[in-house]
């Protein structure tokens, strides 16, 4: 039995055991020497040597006792199956030297490498499914700003490069462009895991903070975790020149505009068939309007994240400025400082009394009248009065503040049309028990407009909401002739009403 198809169902109990820091090392540092790169298929002894080689450079890999606490001696290849040591021979190196095959027996065990024969020599190789979970495990040890740098930008460019695409251009031309995207695609949800992954950093930071129990370690955490890898590389790399803000108009136009030209469309349709994304033309068009919708929404609700995100960052750095603010008033203080002071003056009293109790300092007599109003100093402390029960004042009325958030609301209501709204432009566009075509239906408005725009997205993605759903049935109608007004042109689709004609109904 396999687990996720190509993987031993016994693949991850080798991390869940007592050594399982050591294979993940042994893991990632044979997969980097014989299988990131070029084809060489190493023998079990060069695993070994491999694994043992860690284990000379990392010792503390081998936990309970295990450690050897001195270097251990190097060992050579000593015919086909066997390793000696170049020097004289010890029990730690002993031990290093069986664990390393131990490692490498577990490895094959669960399937992460397979032995192979070729006549009397043994090679090992990683099986598919292996090498796709290590890369992956692998780039987990990378920096995510390195990874996901410049994404952006390059889905701006490689959308640019697809509309200046013309039926006119040759196969070259339009498989490069088709190339770019699909590439665009991919690095769209691409940039939303390196938002998520930056998300994820900051809850795991703030988890960190909360499980910390000295000043030392949160100090640790901030400066190396937060500011040092976040703040300093993450941030860098996505608030700067990565930032969508900076080209998330053009991303969306762009989008749009490719998405409304029909010519467009068709030499992108036939790219993707070029190219073996799909089998037709008509599927490779809808694999088009779907690849350019998903990068247009994509840009168009990543708002919400980046609000997340802030408002982590804010939460951490008030947490950081409250900690260096009560850490002035620890050991470290004026209070810290007077103690010890007083504690030395204490023997000095205790020792001859008499000599410093008519003891002054001398000092000039000054005014101590100040130049201020009373009103600015300090107060007078006085006992702390109880609290008391009394009305909450309201809170203070910003009669434009308010008006800009309503109309900030209107207008995104009125740019995001609900289910009922368009379902309304349906019905009066849409005789009873009839059926239509997107061609036929005539816009009057920016609302209808909008309307219309929706009813297009939901038939293109297949993505309907449940309450036009139980109405009206949407269907993509690629051979057909597009709807071209003065408002926009854009491929044809169909919309029939139900039986059920009760929009929302049970």
């Amino acid at each position: 039995m396999t687990l996720f198809r190509y993987l031993s169902d016994d693949a991850f109990l080798i991390f869940s055991r007592k050594h399982r820091f050591l294979y993940e090392a042994a893991l990632l540092e044979v997969h980097e020497r014989f299988f990131s790169s070029g084809t060489s298929f190493p023998t079990p002894q060069e695993i070994t040597h491999a694994v043992y080689d860690l284990l000379a450079k990392r010792p503390e890999l081998l936990a309970d006792g295990d450690d050897p606490v001195e270097g251990l001696p190097e060992v050579v290849s000593k015919g086909r199956r066997r390793l000696r040591f170049a020097g004289p021979a010890r029990e730690t190196g002993d031990r290093a030297l069986k664990a390393a095959a131990q490692v490498y027996q577990g490895l094959v065990r669960t399937g992460w490498l397979e032995e192979e024969e070729y006549g009397i020599r043994v090679t090992v190789d990683m099986p598919m499914g292996a090498l796709l979970v290590v890369q992956r495990l692998s780039s987990l040890k990378s920096d995510v700003s390195q990874r996901f740098g410049g994404l952006v930008v390059h889905i701006k460019t490689s959308l640019e490069l697809v509309e200046r695409l013309s039926a006119s251009d040759g196969e070259r031309a339009r498989s490069s462009a088709v190339h770019a995207l699909r590439e665009a695609r991919v690095n769209a949800d691409g940039f939303v895991r390196t938002l998520r992954a930056i998300l994820s950093d900051l809850r795991r930071i703030r988890k960190t903070l909360l499980e910390s129990d000295s000043l030392r370690s949160k100090m640790e955490t901030y400066f190396e975790e937060f500011i040092g890898e976040l703040v300093l590389k993450d941030f860098q790399a996505i608030l700067t020149f990565n930032h969508p803000y900076r080209f998330r108009d053009q991303i969306v136009s762009t989008a749009r505009r490719i998405s409304y030209t029909e010519e467009l469309l068709g030499a992108i349709a036939a790219g993707y068939v070029d190219i073996g994304v799909a089998n037709s033309v008509d599927a490779a068009r809808i694999e088009a309007e779907g690849d350019l919708l998903s990068i247009e929404a994509t840009f168009e609700t990543i708002g919400e994240m980046f609000e997340r995100i802030a408002q982590f960052r804010r939460a951490l750095e008030q947490r950081l400025r409250n900690t260096v603010k009560y850490a002035e008033q620890g050991e470290r203080g004026l209070a810290s400082r007077a103690r010890v002071l007083v504690a030395r003056l204490e023997p000095l009293l205790a020792a001859d009394p008499g000599r410093y109790a008519t003891a002054t300092v001398p000092f000039g007599v000054e005014d101590r009248t100040v130049p201020w109003s009373d009103k600015l100093l300090a107060p007078v402390k006085v006992a702390r009065q109880s609290v008391e029960a009394k009305a909450i004042a309201d809170r203070p009325r910003d009669p434009l503040h308010e008006f800009r958030k309503r109309m900030r609301a209107d207008y995104l209501d009125r740019i995001q049309p609900s289910p009922e709204r368009v379902g309304a432009f349906l019905e009066r566009h849409l005789a009873p028990d009839h059926a239509t075509e997107s061609r036929f239906l005539e816009i009057a408005d920016v609302d209808e407009f909008l309307a219309f725009d929706a009813a297009r997205r939901y038939a293109m993605t297949g993505n309907v909401p449940d309450e036009l759903a139980r109405s009206f049935e949407f269907a993509s109608l690629a051979d057909g002739a597009p709807h071209d007004s003065d408002w926009l042109t854009c491929g044809n689709f169909a919309i029939r009403r139900r039986r059920d004609r009760i929009l929302g109904g049970n």
